[in-house]
């Protein structure tokens, strides 16, 4: 049986001089601080363990989806689900897209990944999940250089939504075989760690405390000596950059595409305890690539002795 850890907590945020904000629909929320105790508490099976370990479980697992069952909650989306393309000299300005991706890359329960998105089913587009569009315009610069600053502050952009869980008869999803969970997305807002800017939102919404964890200058990750709570999606995808880039040579390399999942143990140290590779790229060349790389992996350290992931490559 899983232990769901009580991870939530009241948000009380400060409220604004409009009526309506990103704030007052967050007053009151639920912080999930970890996606995978939501999914669990909606989509365990309790079926593990003998009979008295799985009635506990029963009763553990309903308890909590009552809980969150139409509560406010407040979740930390995706870090890739922001998107910006490259500079347009001719019209001075850069594409900016956002998906409702809160995790499009699954979330691994009890052997089965679960992707949780927003606004609506989403997508596969080839072998890619593909998630509603909240946002889709364009950033104007008065050049390439200021264009590639901001691009670069914006690498460990901070995606926050205030969602509801519907009931049972909505928030299953299934595409192309692959099974989610669906959420209501009451409002959203996209933040740069550097200065606490919001740069996007649906709402209005005040800026925050900057999060010098997640950033510095130059745009990179900075890392208390003692180490960091815990991985920060902003953590993971740097750390991951030199895998994904093997990935891919291999890829073009060989013609191979498709997607892998890879689940990955990370003990304090930041060094790879193990990893588990499934997907396309089984048995070819593109798996030995990815597990290669793998082997000089390195995370940041923390104060958590063992941090379980799972981590999407997909290429087309």
């Amino acid at each position: 049986m899983k232990a769901l850890v009580t991870l939530l907590g009241a948000v009380v945020l400060p409220s604004v001089a409009v009526a309506e904000s990103f704030e007052s629909k967050a007053t009151g929320a639920i912080k999930v601080a970890h996606t995978d105790d939501l999914v669990w508490a909606i989509t365990a099976t309790c079926d593990k363990g003998d009979d008295v370990q799985q009635r506990q479980c029963r009763v553990t697992r309903d308890k909590k989806a009552k809980q969150l069952t139409g509560a406010t909650l407040l979740v930390e989306g995706d870090g890739d689900a922001l998107q910006i393309g490259k500079f347009n000299p001719q019209k001075k300005s850069v594409s900016v897209t956002l998906f409702a991706c809160v995790r499009c890359g699954g979330i691994d329960i009890e052997g089965k990944p679960w992707f949780v998105t927003g606004s609506g089913a989403p997508k596969l587009d080839g072998n890619r999940l593909r998630a509603a569009t909240l946002y889709d315009n364009a950033r104007g610069f008065a050049d390439q250089a200021s264009a590639t600053a901001w691009t670069r502050a914006m690498a460990n952009a901070q995606f926050q939504l205030v969602i509801k869980v519907p009931d049972p008869s909505r928030r299953k999803l299934s595409v192309g075989g692959r099974d989610g969970l669906g959420v209501d997305v009451v409002a959203w807002r996209v933040i740069n760690p550097c200065d606490g800017a919001v740069v996007i939102s649906s709402v209005p919404s005040q800026p925050v405390e900057p999060d010098k964890l997640a950033c510095s200058q130059g745009g990179g990750i900075v890392i208390p000596p003692d180490g960091a709570d815990a991985l920060t999606p902003a953590m993971v995808s740097e750390a991951m950059k030199p895998v994904i880039a093997s990935a891919r040579a291999c890829a073009s390399k060989y013609k191979i595409p498709g997607n892998s999942k890879l689940e990955i143990t990370i003990l304090a140290d930041g060094t790879v305890e193990q990893f588990k590779q499934q997907g396309d790229f089984e048995g070819t060349p593109v798996a030995t690539c990815i597990a290669d790389a793998m082997k000089q992996a390195a995370f940041p350290k923390t104060k958590k002795p063992r941090t379980k992931i799972g981590f999407p490559i997909a290429f087309e």
